[in-house]
């Protein structure tokens, strides 16, 4: 086994962001605080009322995949858009914060994950002794919705593949429509800056429905009729809107709480698709292997997620 259990971190201060809701259009103040080894990541709401206003991640959690990814607590209290900032929380490695925000969602900031990431860095992420335990696959995993589909087979690593190609969208990012990367590795920058992505055709349909009232060019690449793409500066990399399903796929499987040891390929992954996975995947938790620092731990882990 040529996999390393990677160690659990932090913040080396608190880290605050202010911005407007893709979807609610309304102003957003998060502050991300450091936590302890074994905390996680927790969001919290001071906007509510409720008692329990804590809302801690698991597959279970994701209430809702439409366009984004929400978790609620059972409470009904909600957060949503936690992708990006999920993945940008990967990326660097930090697994222990709890989040504060005074919304129903995460601030889009530029529709990527890079201006998480360049805050983060700005104040340190500190290394803790605890390691995040890791699920080895034993078993192939398949999950499909409409046209994507995502499989997960047994590996000494984390290699990801994930590709786009359906009608819509094939015209618009011919070749530039497969990327792969490995999780064990330092991720992409390119990855990282990767913004979200959708047709202008579909934006006052989508806002009749309660979504994208925060959309713009400045947090969203916007694609034409013509599949030309309307923002200045045009695409970030050429295969940005690939990049992003997996900056989207990064931070939706943030959720589980391990890291995951198996070869994973996907075609046209959603935030759904994506969450069906992690919820397969916990549901047959006793057909893999846990990896973690003893197996005391491993035992404990598992039965709690069985």
């Amino acid at each position: 086994m040529f996999f390393d259990l990677r160690r659990e971190a932090t913040l080396g201060a608190i880290v605050e962001f202010h911005g407007v809701g893709v979807h609610s259009g309304s102003p957003v103040a998060m502050k991300v605080i450091p936590t302890n080894e074994g905390h996680g990541v927790i969001f919290k709401r001071t906007d509510v009322a409720v008692k329990n206003r804590f809302i801690k991640l698991s597959p279970e959690a994701v209430v809702d995949p439409t366009l984004c990814t929400r978790v609620a607590n059972k409470s009904g209290v909600s957060v949503s858009v936690i992708e990006h900032f999920l993945a940008a929380l990967r990326i660097c490695g930090i697994t222990n914060v709890l989040v504060e925000l005074n919304s129903a969602e995460v601030p889009i900031m530029d529709g990527s994950a890079l201006m998480f990431i360049n805050e983060f860095k700005k104040v340190g992420i500190v290394p803790q002794d605890a390691f995040i335990p890791a699920v080895l696959i034993k078993k192939p995993i398949t999950v499909k919705s409409g046209n994507g589909e995502i499989s997960i087979t047994p590996s000494n690593g984390c290699n990801v593949s994930i590709s786009v190609s359906y009608d819509r969208i094939n015209s618009v990012v011919g070749a530039n429509n497969e990327y792969s990367f490995c999780m064990n590795d330092n991720l992409s920058d390119d990855i990282a800056q990767a913004r979200t992505f959708g047709w202008l055709d579909d934006y006052e349909r989508i806002k009749a429905n309660g979504f994208a009232n925060g959309a713009s060019e400045e947090n969203t690449v916007v694609i034409l009729h013509d599949h030309s793409i309307k923002n200045t500066g045009g695409l970030r990399n050429p295969k940005e809107l690939v990049m992003h399903k997996c900056l989207d796929f990064i931070g939706d499987i943030s959720v589980l709480g391990y890291d995951i040891v198996g070869e994973i390929r996907g075609v046209n992954t959603s935030h759904l698709l994506n969450n069906l996975l992690m919820k397969a995947l916990l549901k047959k938790i006793h057909l893999h292997e846990i990896m973690a620092e003893n197996a005391v731990k491993n035992t404990a882990r598992a039965l709690e997620f069985a």
